[in-house]
């Protein structure tokens, strides 16, 4: 079973919490939703692109420092946003009465690059030429840390 919420009362509305999750949905149903695979190809970040080692014949869009901030907003199917998103919604608000409003959104963001990075050296340095070609994506790296926070602040 699925947690829906926590128990730990909050002192304010979770802004910026809220903001992010309306931010990714909107992402999800206004753009990627209408072609996926275009947007894929466009704004999703493959490590690859970082040591310019992409397979010929590899679709690759903005540049890696774009596309590195712009697929913590997508995801690959509903089950994976909504899993995001409730994480986010459960274990955020928390963070974001904790952290404040506007470190919570540094910190959201730059998890969610550091997440970007190890995936990236992972990849890089033990998988094949054509697995650093794999469109990564996500709000997972940036979600996975608050909720971490959150649950040893809850200790």
């Amino acid at each position: 079973m699925f947690p829906l919420k926590d128990n730990v009362p909050t002192r304010s509305f979770p802004i910026v919490t809220v903001a992010l999750i309306a931010a990714n949905f909107a992402v999800w149903i206004f753009y990627e939703l209408p072609n996926l695979n275009r947007s894929v190809i466009e704004w999703a970040y493959q490590p690859c692109e970082v040591v310019s080692s992409c397979p010929p014949g590899t679709a690759v869009g903005h540049s890696w420092p774009v596309t590195a901030f712009t697929s913590m907003f997508m995801h690959g199917s509903w089950l994976h946003i909504i899993g995001n998103m409730l994480f986010l919604w459960i274990f955020g608000n928390n963070v974001e009465d904790a952290m404040g409003r506007g470190r919570f959104l540094v910190f959201y963001l730059v998890s969610g690059l550091v997440a970007i990075a190890a995936q990236t050296v992972v990849t890089l340095t033990l998988g094949t030429t054509i697995e650093a070609a794999v469109p990564t994506l996500g709000a997972s790296g940036a979600v996975s840390e608050p909720r971490s926070l959150a649950a040893s602040a809850k200790r």
